[in-house]
């Protein structure tokens, strides 16, 4: 397999790279990451605000110092947690799906995954119940989040005072007092909870901060409000773009359908019993099904880097201060046939299994890879796993437009242009 060029170009005043190969992104992400350092003052600009110094953004020692503290807080107790947490969100989804059904109207399953998602990382990060969840982030985090979507396309926005300046600056405000007010409550509240059955993420984190024997001070709030957000962004936005895309395509394969809709039976049985973790984790179709969305849609489509020192990709002289367009659907798009939407892909001795096992890792790259890949991978996969497997064991779904559905132009994560109205039946 051979690599594409890289590709040279000038915005304004940047010098940037576009690399779009699994040689290419193997050296930014792995084999070299060190001099790859993420671009605050560009791409990652808009979303500041949000993000800060959170996991995501965050550089060098600091980085170091919140991976190790963090990665613990999602491992295996957490993912069987996760699975009770998915099930519930499904039931509430399943009384809308219920009421279209029988209203006989299409319901936007983009925007119903996007509240099941929050409702998600929000129970399972800060045990919030979910009417909490639908009271507080569509009000207060998804409006921030679209505007900082916005002025990523349209940068003079921020300087111009107009309503939507003040209300992000407003939302902003009232978001970070939320979580600011819940986190200092629930570091007092730390001895009642140290009993309680169930951690969730917050719990773990804190105890984790007391273990090391840090004192709560207004630094260590922030940063932590900076993280509560980074796990909103990071835990719902994929995942709600992964469901989206995905039970579109099942219903344009009715044979992919149906062995999903297997897989659930089997899972979860006529009384739908949680399923343990390893039941979960045989519903190979459907996960694959999962993959191939997050490769052909390429939710995340480019992320971007900023060069620290002289570096040579893919033969290729790279000069200090270069900015990188790591263009993962460049990557996604070099399988064979690229627009098929095809989840075998993904089965043992599929396409992927036929990949150079040097670069097999970096040819499927939605939640990146190397020393700074995506902690919730495993997490969002899961969820999305028990939500997708019940919500086709329990309905049948026909996406109501009569065009194809097409990707968003501009929105990241990468959505439907026109929002994904289903009739439930």
């Amino acid at each position: 397999m051979s690599s594409p060029p890289l590709v040279r170009l000038r915005i304004l005043q940047r010098s940037m790279v576009i690399v779009g190969s699994a040689e290419g992104l193997k050296r930014v992400f792995q084999t070299n990451q060190r001099n790859y350092v993420k671009d605050l003052d560009f791409s990652f600009h808009p979303f500041l605000p949000i993000l800060g110094t959170g996991l995501v953004t965050a550089q060098g020692k600091l980085w170091q110092q919140q991976r190790l503290l963090m990665a613990p807080t999602l491992r295996v107790d957490v993912l069987d947690d996760v699975i009770g947490v998915a099930k519930r969100a499904a039931d509430r989804i399943s009384v809308k799906l219920t009421a279209a059904k029988r209203s006989g109207k299409a319901i936007n399953m983009e925007e119903e995954f996007r509240l099941l998602t929050l409702q998600v990382i929000g129970e399972a990060v800060l045990s919030l119940p979910a009417a909490e969840c639908d009271r507080v982030f569509p009000q207060l985090y998804l409006p921030v989040m679209a505007e900082a979507n916005l002025r990523s396309i349209r940068p003079w926005r921020p300087y111009i005072p107009t309503p939507s300046f003040f209300a992000f600056h407003w939302r902003m405000r009232q978001l970070n007092s939320y979580i600011r007010q819940l986190l200092r409550q629930r570091w007092n509240d730390r001895p009642k909870r140290a009993g309680t059955a169930k951690l969730d993420i917050l719990d773990r984190l804190l105890n984790a901060i007391e273990a090391k024997g840090d004192a709560w001070s207004p630094a260590l709030e922030t940063q932590l409000c900076y993280e509560v957000k980074t796990f909103l962004l990071a835990g719902h936005e994929t995942s709600a773009a992964m469901l989206t895309w995905t039970l579109y395509e099942l219903t344009q394969r009715p044979d992919m359908l149906a062995k999903v809709r297997q897989e659930a039976e089997e899972a979860f049985g006529d009384k739908e019993a949680e399923p343990s973790r390893h039941a979960a984790e045989q519903m190979l179709i459907t996960v694959c099904s999962l993959k191939e969305s997050l490769r052909k849609y390429s939710v995340v489509p480019v992320v971007t880097r900023r060069v620290a020192a002289d570096d040579k990709i893919c033969g290729k002289h790279i000069p200090k201060d270069t900015y990188l367009a790591c263009c993962l659907q460049a990557v996604h798009n070099s399988w064979q046939q690229p627009e098929s939407w095809r989840p075998e892909r993904f089965l043992p001795g599929g396409e992927y299994d036929s990949f150079e096992e040097d670069v097999r890792p970096f040819m499927f790259v939605p939640f990146i890879q190397g020393p700074r890949n995506c902690l919730g991978q495993y997490f969002a996969l899961l969820e999305a796993r028990i939500v997708l497997a019940l919500l086709i064991k329990r309905f049948n779904f026909r996406y109501a437009s009569p065009r194809p559905a097409t990707r968003h132009p501009s929105v990241i994560p990468v959505g439907p242009a026109e929002g994904m109205d289903m009739f439930v039946s």
